[in-house]
């Protein structure tokens, strides 16, 4: 497989990278890491989701596909996959390779019933999808360190938000992978493995 890891932290270039990739012939993964941000469900409402201190603070973005809100810094890996299908594929299917990765590594995970990955019952990668004109984009995320205060901060509405509508997205118990991966110093050499695997897979 061909794996292209993109430079920056800029999450708003690399999800226009991920339409480019998406929009050519193009069979490959990419990897990205993130300044911190939150990224949007494309069918979400940013007031509905995102704290008034997170949309002061902190770049808003939508994806092209569907899921949850999500809090995302450079601790996250976001992987995506993009192919030529003449059918699209169940979105686990696209997703194998990550869970994969975790098994190689010697982990428990497994598939949830909303296609996200489990760890110790915790959410440590959500996945989404689109399919249009004949080309699959699938992308997850693998969390390798996280900070639960930034992430509460960022995707808790306010007060009379959650009173009047509610919270769409699901506030998923989440969980993270260094603790149990004591052999990478740090998230760049988690992401480099997860790399070299892609490559060989």
């Amino acid at each position: 497989m061909t794996v292209h890891i993109l430079p920056g932290f800029d999450a708003r270039t690399h999800l226009l990278t991920e339409q480019r990739f998406f929009r050519s012939q193009q069979t490959c993964a990419l990897l990205w890491r993130s300044a911190p941000c939150v990224i949007l469900g494309r069918n979400q409402r940013e007031e509905n989701e995102v704290s008034a201190w997170a949309r002061e603070n902190l770049p808003v973005l939508v994806r092209s596909t569907g899921g949850g809100a999500v809090y995302q810094d450079a601790d996250n890996v976001n992987v995506s996959f993009v192919c030529s299908q003449a059918m699209p594929q169940p979105l686990r299917d696209c997703m194998r390779p990550l869970l994969d990765f975790l098994l190689a590594l010697g982990l428990p995970a497994a598939f949830s019933g909303r296609n996200d990955i489990l760890l110790g019952g915790r959410k440590i990668s959500g996945c989404a999808m689109r399919h249009d004109g004949g080309r699959t984009l699938a992308h997850g995320t693998l969390l390798f360190r996280r900070d639960a205060a930034a992430m509460d901060r960022a995707l808790t509405p306010d007060a009379d938000k959650l009173a009047r509508h509610g919270v769409s997205s699901v506030r998923s118990r989440t969980g993270e992978l260094a603790p149990y991966l004591p052999q990478f110093r740090d998230v760049a050499a988690f992401q480099d493995a997860l790399a070299a695997f892609l490559r060989a897979y």
